[in-house]
């Protein structure tokens, strides 16, 4: 799995759900039907601002290689605290659904609807979620989160779950990736990624 360098960071994010249900529109003008079908994830476009060929020349090297091995990436947070969470893990292995048991949280972390988390397997990949509900963690360190989209990994007990800093993985779209080297040589790069599993 590539990582590329930290600077420069980001300078902008198109993240979306990939939708992996179904909508069943009748030809008779009866009731839809939701169908929900595991598997749903996500996507995200990032840009970079406008680099130096000697910064440049790193991304895109890396982001060739990517194309192979993928690429992992913090989720933009945007300046949103999500506070110091301690060590949370996967409280039974096997769950699935939409809600999560957890342990090894500090007692009376306080999590709330719309946090970002990344449950990372014991090979590394990391699976980005969003949290669903707002709660506490017990005086044990132990608490159940509902998240979006459905969990679609048995992680053993003990996988971790990343808070501070989530990361999303995942290949660059597409056949091709290319990048602009303007007259000006300030050299503007974008990737769009999406999480394969």
């Amino acid at each position: 799995m590539i990582e590329l360098p930290d600077a420069p960071a980001p300078n902008g994010a198109s993240p979306a759900m990939l939708d992996f249900g179904i909508d069943l529109v009748p030809p008779t003008g009866a009731a839809e039907l939701r169908v929900d079908r595991p598997g749903s994830r996500f996507t995200i476009e990032v840009s970079f601002p406008p680099m130096e060929p000697e910064k440049a020349r790193v991304f895109v090297s890396r982001l060739l290689e990517a194309k192979r091995k993928g690429v992992r990436i913090p989720f933009p947070l945007l300046g949103v605290d999500q506070g110091i969470p301690g060590e949370p893990r996967i409280a039974g292995g096997g769950q699935a659904g939409t809600t999560i048991a957890m342990r090894g949280f500090v007692p009376g972390y306080v999590f709330k609807e719309g946090f970002w988390l990344s449950i990372e397997n014991v090979e590394g990949q990391h699976f980005l979620h969003n949290c669903r509900s707002t709660g506490i963690a017990a005086d044990d360190g132990r608490a159940s989160m509902k998240i979006e989209p459905a969990l679609r990994f048995p992680f053993a007990d003990g996988a971790k779950v990343h808070l501070v800093e989530p990361m999303i993985e995942g290949r660059p779209v597409g056949t091709e990736w290319g990048w602009q080297i303007p007259v000006n040589r300030l050299i503007a790069l974008s990737v769009p990624i999406r999480e394969v599993a």
